[in-house]
């Protein structure tokens, strides 16, 4: 009877310290997350990455610490005042991360969109030498990730955003991308933001397909 009493008590304590390890692992990302979502330098921006290094290197099974790395270099890849090469460097660093992410997930329309997103701004460090031959990528990680999750708001608005760069260049309507930036829309809106910030699921975006959504009226 001890022995059995003892027994339940050892499962017990073994469970408390699991929920406890990914209670802290929740809170340590939702603030992580928070505060990249309200980053605004290249120095903030680092930090993120860094943390998010940190909690990755405690968390190696879980892909969304490497998906906001990432994500954090790729906004450090889109600072126009660095120069090409920190640019780029700071994207080889997201790739690395998004392939660890990948290897995680895969198949996951999230990681993939970030891909797309990761090649866009590698297109943007260099447009001139780089736009003809990695925007067929850019759109077909793009293509995949709605095929994937149709209602994905980030590969729907970062793909308007293409369509609107190429509608530009080749002096063509806009019909397709405003198409996007719609579904982008009533995708976010349909959306619950709590649940999807308590799973530690992405929700940048909206900003951007607001921004958008003003081109198209």
């Amino acid at each position: 009877m001890k022995k059995s009493l003892l027994t339940i008590i050892l499962i017990f304590a073994v469970m408390v310290s699991v929920f406890a390890q990914e209670t802290s692992y929740q809170n340590v990302m939702k603030t992580e997350i928070a505060k990249l979502d309200h980053a605004d330098s290249l120095n903030r921006f680092q930090q993120s990455a860094n943390a998010f290094s940190r909690i990755s290197q405690l968390n190696p099974k879980e892909w969304q610490p490497y998906y906001y790395g990432a994500l954090a270099y790729i906004y450090q890849g889109l600072d126009g005042a660095s120069s090409l090469e920190k640019r780029d460097e700071a994207l080889a660093k997201a790739e690395e991360l998004i392939k660890k992410a990948e290897v995680i997930s895969p198949d996951n329309a999230e990681i993939i969109a970030l891909e797309g997103f990761k090649v866009m701004a590698e297109v943007s460090a260099d447009p001139a030498s780089r736009g003809q031959t990695l925007s067929g990528k850019v759109m077909h990680n793009f293509s995949k990730a709605l095929k994937i999750d149709p209602k994905n708001p980030r590969a729907a608005v970062l793909m308007a955003q293409m369509e609107f760069g190429m509608a530009r260049f080749f002096n063509s309507g806009t019909e397709k991308a405003c198409d996007l930036v719609k579904l982008s829309q009533r995708s976010f809106e349909a959306q619950n933001e709590e649940t999807l910030k308590a799973a530690l699921l992405p929700t940048w975006g909206k900003n951007l397909a607001d921004k958008l959504s003003k081109v198209c009226q």
